[in-house]
């Protein structure tokens, strides 16, 4: 391979990424790579569908885990037991909390599926779907349809508007 191929992979492989975790951002780093239209659906497409299947499947054990890491840390200051402290979990209600339990409890599921991509991230999203919605069978149905949607969108705003020919990058 020479040094082109291996440039333009690494930069799949950073749009992909990308909108596994962060998809609002994918589509327009895509049009800056100079990608097509195509390409870029396809890469963020892919990338989004990976960032939704890893973060869901590992979403409830991701919460778990955060919580007794966060127990482990309050147990050194508290000065009480891990165990104590991880039945005591109190959840404190930000402004991004009750965004998504306000759509939650408005919408549903196809509401947490609709604005994952776009206005809270994949990670959040999903790990949110699978601690509320763990047994429903079409919740993948749902934020694949949704990336699908946001992706078309998105991809073609990013090519219509073309916003890489006003950025200048110094060599």
């Amino acid at each position: 391979m020479n040094d082109i191929d291996v440039a333009h992979w690494l930069k799949i492989v950073e749009v992909g990424l990308i909108a596994s975790v962060k998809f609002l951002f994918a589509p327009f780093e895509a049009e800056r790579y100079n990608f097509s239209f195509w390409e870029s659906f396809a890469v963020t497409t892919i990338g989004g569908l990976v960032g939704i299947f890893v973060f869901y499947y590992a979403g409830s054990k991701l919460t778990t885990w955060w919580r007794h890491i966060v127990a482990l840390i309050k147990s050194l200051f508290m000065h009480k037991p891990v165990e104590v402290i991880e039945r005591k979990h109190r959840k404190v209600f930000t402004r991004g909390r009750r965004f998504i339990i306000g759509i939650k409890m408005k919408f549903g599921l196809v509401g947490v599926a609709f604005v994952t991509p776009c206005l809270i991230s994949i990670p959040i999203g999903t790990i949110v779907a699978a601690n509320f919605y763990r047994k429903k069978r079409n919740v993948m149905l749902y934020f694949i349809i949704s990336l699908l949607f946001w992706s078309l969108l998105l991809n073609g705003i990013a090519q219509y508007l073309g916003l890489s020919q006003y950025i200048v990058i110094p060599k």
